[in-house]
C-alpha cells in the first residue's frame, strides 16, 4: 500500500468531521488499528517530514507523547499507539 503523507492529513481530517473529535482523538482512533500503526512507525524512520513531526511531539509532549526515541529510531511509547495518560490524586486525568 503506498501512503503519503498528504493521505494522513485527509485521513485525520476526515476523522474528525466524520466522528466530531479533537486532533488527539482522531489520532486515538486512527493509531487503534495495528496496521496503521506499523505503517506510521515506517514512515516516521524513513520519512524525514514524518519524524520531524514525531520529534516536535516528543519535544513538545515529553512523557504524555506517543512516540519515544531509542537511539536513532523512533516507536510508538505504548504497543497500542494511544497517549499516555497521567492521573491524579482525585482520579482525573490530567493533560
Amino acid at each position: 500500500m503506498e501512503f503519503q503523507n498528504q493521505d494522513f492529513t485527509q485521513l485525520v481530517k476526515r476523522t474528525r468531521q466524520k466522528f466530531g473529535v479533537s486532533l488527539d482523538e482522531a489520532h486515538d482512533l486512527i493509531f487503534a488499528e495495528r496496521e496503521m500503526r506499523r505503517l506510521i512507525a515506517w514512515r516516521i524512520n524513513h520519512d524525514r517530514e514524518c519524524r520531524k513531526q514525531a520529534l516536535w511531539d516528543i519535544r513538545h509532549q515529553g512523557e504524555q507523547s506517543r512516540f519515544v526515541r531509542e537511539g536513532d529510531r523512533i516507536r510508538f511509547r505504548r504497543r497500542d499507539g494511544q497517549r499516555s495518560v497521567h492521573f491524579g490524586s482525585d482520579g482525573n486525568t490530567q493533560d
